[in-house]
């Protein structure tokens, strides 16, 4: 079982990847936007057992989108969610 992952804001995201375990600043400090984008596609299935003795349960799967910054010191980071968030903070900044 994986170890448990604490949740970070979208809005703290860099920031958090630019602090180490040990607490010290991340030097030089990564801007995501400067890792290049991957995609990974992950699925994710349910089981739905037959309602007629006999048969066999329908396995039903689906594609999961995910998108992830890879950078150069090796770090791979999760940014699906933000990747939408940042799009909208920079529209707000052009449109305000």
């Amino acid at each position: 079982m994986p170890l448990p992952m604490r949740t970070v804001p979208l809005s703290a995201l860099e920031t958090e990847i630019n602090v180490l375990p040990n607490g010290k600043s991340r030097s030089p400090p990564i801007k995501l936007i400067d890792c290049p984008l991957k995609e990974l596609v992950q699925y994710k299935c349910n089981v739905h057992p037959s309602k007629e003795k006999g048969k066999k349960a329908l396995v039903a799967c689906e594609p999961v989108l995910r998108l992830l910054r890879k950078c150069e010191n090796g770090l791979s980071v999760e940014t699906t969610a933000w990747e939408g968030w940042k799009a909208r903070q920079d529209v707000a900044k052009v449109e305000g």
